[in-house]
Order: structure tokens, then sequence, then C-alpha cells
């Protein structure tokens, strides 16, 4: 797994209360501001929009993500025996 630079966590750290990190893609953090843009944090710092592959790319593991939670609070317990 990267690590991000020293210059994408003062981006993050910077970020104003309404940004949300929402995931990485291909090593770059990703953040939703509060109007609903999607960007990225390059490796330099500087916030640039995000293309609409990695958007898609974001939108697929979350669904996944989605998928696996409901998946494993529905079978949580079927292995208690009672």
């Amino acid at each position: 797994m990267e690590q991000l630079t020293e210059q994408q966590s003062a981006r993050i750290a910077e970020l104003p209360g309404d940004y949300r990190v929402v995931g990485l893609d291909r090593g770059g953090p990703m953040v939703r501001k509060a109007t609903g843009q999607v960007l990225r944090i390059q490796q330099n710092g500087r916030l640039v929009a995000a293309t609409t592959e990695a958007k898609r790319r974001l939108a697929v593991r979350a669904d996944e993500r989605d998928r696996l939670a409901a998946s494993w609070a529905a079978t949580r317990y079927t292995g208690v025996c009672g």
C-alpha cells in the first residue's frame, strides 16, 4: 500500500470542515466538497478535479463495500448456537 506524501497529508489537514476524504485512487486521496464535487489530491498537494474514470472506480469500490457490509450484517449471527 502506498503512503501519502507530506504534501498530500498537509493538504488533508488544512481542508475546510465540509470536505470529506472519500477514498484513494491510484495513490491519490479523493475528497468530496459539500457541493458534491469530487477532487483528487495530487502528490504535490494540489487539488484537481477528479476524472470521470476515477469517480467511476470510486463508485464501484463503494458499491462493493456496501454489498460486503450488507452480506456481513445478514450473516453476522449464523454461526451462533443457542
